[in-house]
């Protein structure tokens, strides 16, 4: 045998040596208070052995394993388990700090920050194909439940529906068509017959997509009501840490927690909020014509909001649904409002449906979470790093009767 292969053996056999060392010293001091006596003694003679055993001895090494092997028993099923039971131990602790300290998986709840971000939502089946590539369209059923609903017969589709929760059974038949596995549904009217469509508010997830209210209207025989499907909303990782050495900057996107915040005094509706920063601790706001204005601290002129952050040229774009800032509560038209230290001033980017800091004042920098790093589920047009996109090439525009832009059924 050559110099190298020698080497190469004697290196395995002092790895195998130190192992089995280290595994019989964790043993006595981690289970001291629950080895029997006897066990503790099998145990240290094992030590002594291993001590006294030449670290390339390779018979004398071997035969320490098969000691060991029937001390600890190491092949039953209890030792595989505790094992097995130790990593994941370990992982979750991992997965936790992490969780804790550094990223936080979150759910977009609303519309509010739509079209950077989207809640639950209603995309046409036809007009969002030219937005979706073939990934996004292959993994569509598993981000997305299919809505269509055609009518059976000649007849209305009546007001109000009725939400309900899919039994057992009839969850386990629709997995034979994965567009159809949703578990909250709403039960609607339509020429005298009952059908279920996903989402458990079919008015803010779908109807308020169409272009007409289709509630009162009477419809043919397969006429087709809508198709398309009902987005699950996009989830995203949140970096917790960077707030704590980069300070939050005016057009960034923060999630916050709603404690101490009140609207209508009352507690703000959930617990954390994702919004658009608007102005930081010294800044007076104002919106005119649909366009934030900003008045720095120290300065004497506003100035567009669009000169501090290209994240706002883009939501005065009124492109792909982007419309501007509506001048609502403390914004309204001819009223200012001044940031105080030490907070920030929140505003979606759908701002005709966005419950935000014009309604219930400033959020403490005390509440910030974090910064939102990226989309990861489902596959979208937004998948990936967050805000990054420009809005799609097509103006905003609001159908008769309807509370979102056509654009945002197109993505």
């Amino acid at each position: 045998m050559n110099f190298l292969s020698r080497y190469l053996v004697n290196r395995k056999l002092k790895k195998r040596h130190k192992e089995l060392r280290s595994f019989v010293r964790g043993v006595l001091a981690a289970d001291d208070d629950i080895l029997t006596e006897e066990k503790k003694t099998q145990y240290r003679e094992l030590l002594a052995r291993i001590e006294a055993t030449g670290k390339t001895d390779e018979p004398g090494i071997s035969g320490l394993e098969r000691s060991l092997d029937r001390i600890a028993d190491r092949s039953s099923f209890f030792f595989v388990m505790r094992g097995w039971l130790d990593v994941l131990a370990v992982a979750l602790t991992v997965a936790f700090g992490i969780r804790g300290l550094f990223l936080q998986p979150f759910k977009i709840p609303t519309s509010s920050m739509q079209p950077t971000l989207f809640g639950i939502h209603y995309m046409d089946a036809a007009e969002s194909r030219e937005n979706s590539g073939f990934f996004t369209r292959l993994l569509m059923p598993l981000g997305a439940s299919r809505a269509r609903l055609v009518a059976p017969e000649s007849g209305p589709l009546l007001e109000g529906s009725e939400t309900v929760t899919r039994s057992i059974p009839s969850l386990a038949l629709s997995l034979l068509d994965p567009a159809d596995f949703y578990l909250t549904g709403s039960v609607v009217s339509i020429a005298g017959q009952y059908k279920m469509v996903p989402g458990e508010n079919v008015q803010d997830n779908i109807y308020r997509y169409l272009d007409k209210p289709p509630a009162g209207r009477d419809y043919e025989k397969d006429e087709v009501v809508f198709d398309g499907w009902v987005s699950s909303g996009d989830h995203l990782f949140v970096d917790r840490l960077s707030i704590h050495l980069i300070p939050l900057k005016r057009g960034e996107i923060f999630i916050f927690n709603t404690e101490t915040l009140q609207y209508r005094n009352r507690g703000l509706p959930g617990y954390y909020y994702i919004k658009r920063v608007a102005g930081i601790g010294g800044d007076t706001l104002k919106i005119q014509n649909n366009i934030l204005y900003i008045r720095p601290k120290g300065e004497n002129e506003f100035r567009r909001a669009d000169e501090f952050s290209d994240a706002f040229r883009k939501i005065n774009s009124m492109k792909g649904g982007y419309q501007g800032h509506a001048p609502l509560g403390l914004l309204a038209d001819g009223r200012e409002f001044t940031v105080p230290e030490g907070a920030y001033f929140a505003l979606g980017d759908n701002t005709n449906n966005s419950l935000d800091s014009r309604f219930w004042g400033v959020v403490p920098h005390r509440n910030v979470i974090g910064r939102p790093l990226n989309v990861f589920w489902p596959v979208s047009r937004r998948w990936g790093i967050t805000d990054r996109l420009p809005p799609l090439d097509c103006d905003t525009v609001f159908p008769e009767k309807s509370t979102q832009p056509t654009a945002m059924r197109r993505q």
